[in-house]
């Protein structure tokens, strides 16, 4: 009589085919995870922006701005004495790019076209007054993906918020 001491090919070759099956499924999980959770610390990151350029409009007795593309947005003030918006590029107002959305932006419940021709003349969308008001928004987050978009909004008077849109 023989003995067997060990495992057979195919039984080792199935064992490694099944990790493999495994992993992947872990691997393809993570990865949209990943991106689901970049979408919404984008949305956040915006929401957050607008607060603290309130916060900076109240401290400086100054008219703050928020103009929108596509494909990023910026900050800008008021000027009263040349009348114009100025672009603002100090950290962390600098102009930013959003790879991996769009941003549509509906102002009074209005949409706003976003294009390139807005961003050079530098006209913003949102209006944040010295006072502490603001011009009443819902800024709509979209994934390049499939996916529920992200909502960042404020009536005016309340904290900007970002939620999840359905």
């Amino acid at each position: 009589m023989r003995s067997s001491r060990g495992f057979t090919l195919i039984e080792t070759l199935v064992v490694v085919v099944i990790i493999a099956i495994l992993a992947s499924t872990v691997v393809l999980g993570y990865v949209g995870a990943d991106k689901e959770r970049n979408l919404r610390t984008e949305a956040e990151r915006l929401g957050a922006l607008i607060e603290l350029a309130r916060v900076q409009s109240l401290q400086r007795n100054e008219e703050w701005g928020v103009v929108f593309t596509r494909a990023g947005y910026s900050f800008s003030v008021y000027r009263p004495e040349t009348a114009t918006w100025k672009a603002i590029d100090e950290r962390p107002f600098q102009p930013r790019k959003v790879d991996i959305a769009t941003l549509s932006v509906k102002v009074d419940a209005l949409p706003l076209p976003v294009d390139e021709k807005v961003k050079e003349q530098n006209v913003p969308a949102i209006v944040i007054l010295s006072s502490g008001e603001q011009t009443p928004f819902e800024i709509e987050v979209t994934p390049a993906w499939k996916s529920d978009p992200w909502i960042v909004s404020s009536d005016g008077i309340s904290a900007t918020a970002a939620r999840r849109g359905a």
